[in-house]
C-alpha cells in the first residue's frame, strides 16, 4: 500500500459518492486545497516508515494500516474477501442513513424558506401601507396649509 493507491481509493470512493471536492474538504473541516492536495499527493497520509515497520513485522502494510489481514482474491478472481462484504454493507447503511438525515434537512430548510418568504411579503406589504399613510399624510398637510 503506497501513498499513490490510497489516493487513487480516496478520489474514487469520492466520485462514487458523487462528492466534491469542496464537499469532502467541509466534512473533513479543512479546506478544499488542503483537501486537493491530499488527492494530489501534495500531502502524504502513508509514511514510507508504514513499508518498513510492516517489513520489520513480517506483515503486508495493509494488515498493519487496516488492523487485519485483507482476504485476496483467489487466482481464479472469484469474490472479494469478507472484510470487503462487510466494509460495503457498513457503507451502504451510512449511506442511507446520511441520506435520510439530509432529506429531513433538506424539508426542514424548504419549510423555513417557505416562512422567510411569507414574512418578508408581509414586511413588504406593511411597508407599501406605511408608504401610502405617508403620502396621504403629506397630502392632508399641504391641503391644511393652504387654508
Amino acid at each position: 500500500m503506497d501513498n499513490n493507491s490510497v489516493k487513487a481509493n480516496i478520489k474514487k470512493f469520492r466520485k462514487t459518492h458523487q462528492l466534491t471536492q469542496s464537499e469532502m474538504a467541509d466534512k473533513l473541516g479543512i479546506s478544499r486545497t488542503a483537501y486537493r492536495n491530499i488527492e494530489n499527493g501534495e500531502t502524504r497520509l502513508i509514511s514510507d516508515s508504514i513499508t518498513k515497520i510492516a517489513d520489520i513485522l513480517d506483515i503486508c502494510s495493509e494488515e498493519l494500516v487496516l488492523g487485519y489481514m485483507p482476504d485476496r482474491e483467489d487466482a481464479t478472481g472469484t469474490g472479494a474477501g469478507k472484510p470487503d462484504r462487510d466494509m460495503l454493507a457498513v457503507l451502504e447503511r451510512r449511506h442511507a442513513e446520511e441520506e435520510e438525515k439530509l432529506s429531513g434537512e433538506i424539508s426542514r430548510l424548504r419549510n423555513e424558506n417557505a416562512d422567510l418568504r411569507r414574512h418578508l411579503e408581509t414586511q413588504e406589504e406593511l411597508i407599501r401601507t406605511k408608504d401610502e399613510i405617508i403620502m396621504m399624510l403629506k397630502r392632508l398637510d399641504s391641503k391644511t396649509e393652504k387654508q
